[in-house]
């Protein structure tokens, strides 16, 4: 069954897809999940657990793959307050503890900082109040402690959220919940210190929300989004980017010459040398559509430079998917397929190699 705004993550050997919207329920909720083995070459069911939800987060770490919070508990105006982890070796769910846990919200990022998972920002559906806590769950701890409230971001959703192997780096978002506001500011958290520090504005990307982040070992990539600029048909689409060095403290700017059309809704991967960008909603896709492309670029900070991810006619255009690096292929799954009509039903998911 197809899907979008599903939690996902890569463990390094597997793709895990949980929750979503799609017609599971009469909210257009999902609760259930698989997991898409690389070595087996198929995908296995998980075993249910959680409430249906949609607009939740996941992050794989240290053996498990974790869920919490999203929208359906129940309906779509109610947030969850609730997650769970699932045991990857023995394919069983755990509650996640309650004592300390981040008040019930969506639109959040949740993050594997090497040894703890954080939860940042987002909203809460009800109220639209957008939020600026978070808290930290550590290895085998019983409870969660709060994130340091002191030199925080302000509350944001749709913003990014990486880890750098030091720190977590929170960038862009939007401050507001109809209508959207763009933000262009962010901040990098130190979960053992359990300490912020802004990052610099100078240099920075345009403010923008509901774009793509990537980590390449030394340098924060963001790209694509919304809130660049306005006219009369809403929030226009971005397609500048700009990259953050910690080391220097500093943004450096991009080339454009060649980079994918102004786009959201896209995915973002690190091969380990380029940034591959797919898919996602643009006003003119590569074919000259508009709406989800079945296209993309290949970005080479050591260059400077984009490549075109040339696809095969078989290439669903799509946007809201997920996607994961396996090493040697990018996996793209779900979201809200453009088909083309014709005999053959439009991929689930497709693969695509260097």
């Amino acid at each position: 069954m197809l899907r979008s705004l599903a939690a996902s993550a890569w463990t390094g050997e597997a793709l895990v897809v949980w929750g979503g919207s799609a017609p599971c329920d009469v909210s257009g909720l999902c609760a259930d999940g698989a997991l898409f083995d690389t070595r087996a070459g198929r995908w296995e069911a998980l075993p249910g657990f959680l409430s249906a939800r949609d607009l939740t987060d996941g992050a794989a770490g240290d053996g498990g793959f974790v869920v919490w919070g999203g929208r359906g508990c129940p309906g779509v105006r109610t947030a969850c307050g609730d997650g769970a982890r699932l045991d990857l070796a023995g394919r069983v769910w755990n509650a996640l503890p309650s004592m300390g846990a981040p008040s019930a919200r969506a639109w959040h990022r949740t993050v594997w900082a090497d040894g703890a998972f954080v939860v940042w920002g987002g909203a809460e559906p009800g109220t639209n109040q957008v939020l600026g806590d978070g808290a930290v769950l550590e290895r085998g701890a019983s409870a969660w402690r709060a994130v340091a409230s002191a030199s925080s971001p302000s509350g944001r959703r749709y913003h990014s959220a990486t880890w750098s192997g030091l720190e977590v780096l929170v960038w862009g978002g939007s401050g507001g919940v109809f209508p959207d506001v763009a933000l262009g500011d962010g901040a990098a958290y130190d979960p053992r210190a359990d300490r912020w520090r802004a990052l610099p504005s100078a240099g920075g990307p345009a403010a923008r929300w509901a774009h793509t982040a990537v980590w390449t070992g030394t340098e924060l990539i963001v790209f694509g989004g919304l809130g660049c600029g306005s006219d009369a048909s809403g929030p226009r689409l971005c397609g500048v980017g700009a990259r953050y060095r910690p080391g220097q403290d500093g943004w450096v700017a991009m080339s454009q010459d060649g980079a994918p059309s102004a786009r959201s809704g896209h995915t973002a991967i690190w091969t380990g040398t380029e940034m591959w960008i797919w898919g996602g909603a643009a006003e003119r896709c590569a074919d000259g559509s508009s709406g989800p492309c079945a296209d993309g670029a290949a970005y080479d900070p050591a260059r400077d430079r984009w490549r075109p991810l040339t696809a095969t006619e078989r290439a669903t255009p799509r946007a809201g998917h997920v996607a994961a690096w396996t090493g040697s292929e990018m996996l793209v799954w779900g979201g809200e397929l453009r088909c083309s009509g014709g005999a053959e039903p439009c991929s689930a998911g497709e693969a695509y190699r260097r």
